[in-house]
């Protein structure tokens, strides 16, 4: 695999829908924060924590989730006091130390709720990897990449099944909105065209962040199958490429040299305040204030220059020898 491919996944193409300028400080100037955000912290550990087990790889996803968050705390902890001193970030390591026990809660409930729908289906695999080559409109080659949470079988086909962490349900009706729950299966019947009519389309599984208990009221688990017609994967690859040469065409006119500011805005909202990195550390407002060397502010938060395909460009080419438990492999 060559190390210049263009490679696009759905994490670039939100930040794109939501904001030109965060993707523009993450992806083309390849910002990374130093700032731990817990949420994504705890969305993370949980993910691979659950992978782990549908993969069978451990037995107990909520002690494997301990032992994952705790080594982190202790690397974060030793980061912080070796850079600063005894000024250590109590307030972020305090966070953490929530977020380790909610998972660990989360993760031992979900292990006995899982339990009672375990029947409905046969796990295919976890943590896929697939690459699909494909052109823009104007041309351009690239690769949509994607990772796959879950792929699963039950009678009605095969879905792609992703976990979530929420804070509550009440906004499941968002859930068709996201569109690795729609680019996914397109991008599985593509890869894999002799299972094309077998998939129906993906699930939504939900982990509310709660510890159940007996003060706590349920649901804390959901499951939401959401299913695509053919002719909506029909149009799912068109948006796909659409929306990929659009951001490309930005992309080729900053690297010819042509004015950043013509091409690239911030696009503000409520969320930016307690969502956005850029926002917290301040390079949106340098950034509005007019500086277009955002160097000094980038360098103070975190690092630029972070390629951040770099886990894609090690990974191999997948193909369906690798998932023969369809086949009864």
């Amino acid at each position: 695999m060559a190390t210049d491919q263009r490679f696009v996944r759905t994490s670039e193409t939100a930040l794109w829908q939501q904001c030109r300028l965060k993707w523009y400080l993450a992806y083309n100037l390849g910002f990374i924060s130093d700032r731990i955000n817990p949420n994504f912290w705890l969305g993370g550990f949980v993910h691979y924590a659950l992978s782990e087990w549908y993969l069978g790889h451990v037995n107990d996803p909520a002690h494997f989730f301990w032992w994952l968050g705790t080594n982190s705390i202790e690397e974060e902890r030793a980061d912080k006091i070796t850079i600063e001193g005894m000024d250590v970030d109590v307030e972020g390591l305090a966070d953490l130390d929530k977020m380790l026990w909610l998972g660990v809660g989360m993760l031992e409930g979900y292990v006995e709720w899982a339990a009672e729908w375990a029947s409905d289906f046969d796990v295919i695999e976890s943590e896929l990897s697939i690459f699909l080559d494909l052109k823009d409109n104007d041309g351009r080659p690239f690769t949509y990449v994607v990772k796959l949470d879950l792929l699963t079988e039950n009678s009605e086909g095969l879905r792609v099944a992703d976990f979530k962490t929420a804070a509550d349900f009440r906004d499941q009706s968002t859930v068709h909105t996201y569109q690795q729950f729609r680019r996914y299966p397109w991008i599985l019947r593509e890869a894999f065209p002799e299972w094309k009519d077998d998939v129906v389309g993906s699930e939504w599984i939900a982990l509310r962040k709660i510890v159940p208990s007996n003060r706590s009221k349920p649901p804390y688990f959901m499951r939401l199958p959401i299913d695509i017609s053919p002719h909506e994967f029909e149009g799912i690859g068109r948006e796909l490429v659409a929306e990929a040469t659009a951001m490309l065409r930005v992309e080729e006119k900053i690297a010819d040299g042509e004015p950043v500011r013509d091409h690239i805005y911030p696009t503000p909202s409520p969320d930016c305040a307690w969502r956005c990195d850029f926002f917290v550390n301040g390079m949106c407002q340098v950034w509005r204030s007019g500086e277009d060397d955002l160097t000094a502010v980038a360098e103070a938060h975190g690092e630029l220059g972070h390629d951040h395909y770099g886990e894609y460009r090690e990974e191999f080419f997948v193909s369906v020898d690798t998932i023969g438990r369809r086949e009864g492999g």
